[in-house]
């Protein structure tokens, strides 16, 4: 197999310098008549092979691919590891603190352990004008160790990280996390499959045997749902698809090592890979269907109610999607990436879903906007607005405020996301079986519970127990609680952007500026 694709690729490279070669020769004004030979083209096909080893993907400063660049060997010959000690994002202006000078260094701290210096700028060519390149540390790193950034997606299992880096890269990851033995904590949580009879109740989900007919299946459902929306524009049937996925049974027939036919019934694990993706598209589907929704007939009231409770879908997926990767990020640090993007949507999300002129269906005719927010402006139980305001400057330890500010920030969440949980997912559904979207301690060690969940997952709406005042109180209560969730989410993901990109980030500025919009700043 490895073979046929080496000569696919091969040929494909051959047929590319061809077409460069023919181009050199029409700048040239020579004749392109003829066949061009493979030893006519070696430096073209060199040069392609160059980019295909060494080119990176570059975003602009909201993370849209611009297409891709080459850097010289300061940073084309730092290596992968798939539990990086390193990121690194694009600069198309220079930091007000940057330096031109580029360099990867060891450092002594205080206390004597060597590291790398927490940033280091990578100029693009000077005749290209291209994007810089910054790279930084988000690990201690021990003087005369190697830097070592990542090359894949960190939230993929191992078997499809391996895959990826070997078609693209051409070689096997050794790092730490996928030599590990037995299979680390992360990996088994993003490849854990719910084996639902209990035939296959002692067999290892993340066998061989399993895993490979499992994980293709999967990926088909998972594919063809992201295709509705993002290739033919459906993000209703999109929606659909997801929510079975994540909802029903599925089944696989495959062989069994002593020849017999075993038929599967399975299930996702919460955690899974495909799991955390769906969630991601759901949130952003959810999102867009509200839009179009709201465009048909903003002022009637049928039109209103839905794009709603699409709206609370939207903002419990990107709150599940959070929360699910700060859980990975205990055992894996460099998930910090991630984390800081997810945690910063799903506090836009979350500010979105309380701006929205729905909630004057719930108020008797008071209009959403005389509604005061200023009680959730200032938290009494953690600093993170103080450290915010400061830009988290005047840190003497990042590792202890790093440890800090997370426990304040997870406090502060886990004892509000339980008082807006149940509303957010009053429609039933896949959602209505996650119990916490932060604390994720009700997954058990099999998750026995899990496989019956459909039967139970039944809609409760609270205006069944509030009515009248008390039902208008109760979702003003509610709404000033996102707000103060929203707010954390966004602070707390702006700091983990500091952590992976220095306090000059773009999303750094992204929050700051909607915490100005919302008066968050003022006074």
């Amino acid at each position: 197999m490895f073979l046929d694709d080496d000569q696919e690729l091969c040929g494909r490279i051959l047929d590319g310098a061809k077409a460069m070669a023919i181009a050199r020769r029409m700048r040239d004004g020579l004749s392109t008549n003829g066949e061009i030979l493979a030893e006519e083209c070696t430096v073209e096909a060199a040069v392609i092979c160059l980019v295909l080893t060494n080119a990176v993907e570059v975003h602009d400063k909201d993370g849209r691919s611009l297409g891709v660049g080459v850097y010289d060997v300061m940073f084309s010959y730092i290596n992968h590891s798939c539990s990086p000690n390193a990121s690194y994002r694009f600069c198309t202006e220079l930091d007000s603190i940057g330096e031109l000078e580029c360099r990867i260094c060891p450092a002594v701290t205080e206390t004597g352990v060597g590291g790398i210096e927490s940033e280091s700028i990578i100029n693009g060519s000077e005749e290209c004008g291209g994007p810089r390149i910054i790279v930084r540390s988000i690990k201690g790193i021990q003087k005369n160790k190697e830097v070592l950034i990542t090359y894949t997606d960190l939230l993929q299992p191992k078997v499809m990280r391996l895959s990826e880096l070997w078609s693209k890269y051409r070689f096997s990851c050794c790092c730490k996390r996928c030599r590990g033995m037995p299979t680390t904590y992360i990996d088994h949580c993003l490849q854990e499959i719910l084996i639902s009879n209990l035939d296959c109740s002692n067999m290892a989900s993340g066998d061989n045997f399993v895993g490979d007919h499992v994980m293709e299946k999967l990926m088909d459902y998972l594919n063809d749902a992201i295709d509705d929306f993002l290739s033919f524009n459906n993000p209703k049937s999109c929606c659909e698809k997801l929510e079975i996925l994540l909802t029903q049974d599925h089944d696989e027939v495959v062989l069994k090592r002593n020849g017999e036919n075993l038929r599967l019934l399975f299930r996702l694990y919460p955690l899974h890979h495909v799991s955390l993706h769906a969630y991601m598209t759901l949130s952003s589907a959810y999102k867009v269907s509200v839009s179009e929704l709201l465009a048909l007939d903003p002022e009637s009231d049928e039109h209103q109610t839905e794009p709603f409770s699409m709206s609370r879908k939207s903002a419990a997926y990107s709150l599940l999607l959070a929360g699910a990767t700060q859980h990975l990020l205990e055992s894996e640090s460099s998930l910090i990436v991630p984390a800081s993007n997810f945690w910063t949507t799903a506090g836009e999300t979350l500010l979105s879903l309380v701006r929205s002129s729905t909630w004057n269906l719930f108020s008797r005719g008071r209009h959403v906007g005389e509604i005061s927010l200023s009680s959730c402006r200032i938290c009494s139980k953690c600093t993170l607005l103080d450290r915010f305001r400061d830009k988290f400057t005047d840190s003497h330890d990042e590792n202890a405020e790093f440890a800090e500010l997370t426990r304040q920030f997870l406090d502060c969440v886990t004892d509000i996301t339980p008082k807006i949980w149940g509303f957010l997912v009053e429609e039933g559904g896949y959602l209505k079986v996650v119990e916490d979207p932060i604390n994720f301690r009700w997954l058990g060690s099999r998750m026995s519970s899990f496989t019956h969940f459909a039967t139970n997952a039944t809609s409760h709406n609270a205006d069944e127990t509030h009515s009248g005042f008390e039902a208008e109180e109760y979702h003003n209560e509610i709404r000033v609680t996102l707000f103060l969730l929203g707010i954390h989410c966004l602070i707390y993901g702006a700091f983990l952007s500091t952590v992976c990109f220095s306090r000059h980030s773009p999303l750094m500025s992204k929050v700051e500026s909607i915490l100005c919009v919302e008066g968050i700043l003022n006074g």
